[in-house]
């Protein structure tokens, strides 16, 4: 047994730079625990997917026989959905980022400091538990719009790949929200600076509307949005579309946006906790 803060100091610092096997058991620890949390408070997730499926219920009532003339609601379901399922999954990146902001205003964080683990689990846990989260609300859109004449058309892989896709392109804008809630001072300061530009992101996308519906001089950023990409994406996943250009973009957003806030989040966390 260590006799000394020295040799204390040593083990702490030896574990903190342990192997990736070592690492990966502390994330998945800590995801658990985040995982728990969610179980425990239901009512953020179903707030949060609540919302997108009124917005889903509303549209389709509202705006089928317009997008889709001679259409049913089945067929605008089918084209709304998967917007649906993105616009409900990147707003719930907020909550992880308020989630990350807890636990470093309770001293949840400085607790888990003092344990040999290294200082980016914490960040990866939330990142991991997060995933976990946005599937099961993903699932939960899909099934409300399953009610309102939307089908899987492309088989199980196409149907596992949707389910798949549309998490890990929201995950990465949960980075952002990562990167803020290590930043700020208020729990509202993440809502504040993520709202604002997530809602026209998710608007001006052709998820709501075919990219005609948008006046000539929007339809460049509509078509570069990156929301556009995953929408397609998601649809060609569903309907049976050839969509590989599609996902693959989403991908390639995905990957961006994770490496560059990704590694900005973990910086400053590290800053933070020095």
């Amino acid at each position: 047994m260590p006799n000394s803060p020295a040799q204390i100091r040593q083990i702490v610092a030896t574990r903190r730079e342990g192997g990736l096997g070592r690492s990966l058991h502390d994330v998945i620890v800590l995801t658990q625990r985040n995982l728990l949390l969610d179980r425990r408070n239901p009512a953020v997730i179903l707030g949060a997917t609540a919302f997108p499926i009124f917005l889903m219920v509303i549209f389709t009532a509202g705006f089928s026989r317009v997008v889709v003339p001679g259409g049913n609601y089945a067929d605008y379901a089918q084209f709304l959905v998967p917007l649906s399922v993105l616009q409900g999954l990147l707003f719930s990146t907020v909550s992880l980022g308020v989630a990350l902001y807890n636990d470093l205003d309770t001293g949840m964080d400085t607790r888990l400091r003092t344990l040999p683990i290294a200082r980016s689990t914490v960040i990866a846990s939330r990142i991991l538990g997060g995933f976990g989260r946005l599937f099961i609300q993903a699932i939960a859109i899909v099934l409300v719009g399953h009610f309102l004449g939307f089908r899987f058309q492309a088989g199980i892989l196409a149907t596992l790949g949707f389910l798949l896709l549309a998490p890990l392109f929201a995950i990465s804008f949960a980075w952002i929200a990562m990167l803020i809630a290590v930043r700020v001072t208020a729990p509202e300061s993440v809502q504040i600076s993520m709202n604002p530009w997530l809602l026209p992101l998710t608007f001006l996308s052709i998820g709501y509307v075919p990219i005609e519906g948008f006046p000539e001089w929007l339809q460049p950023f509509v078509q570069l949005n990156p929301v556009s990409s995953a929408a397609q994406a998601l649809r060609g996943l569903s309907s049976g579309i050839p969509a590989t250009q599609h996902i693959l973009i989403t991908l390639a957003w995905s990957l961006a946006i994770t490496i560059v806030f990704g590694f900005l989040a973990i910086r400053s966390y590290q800053h933070r906790s020095a």
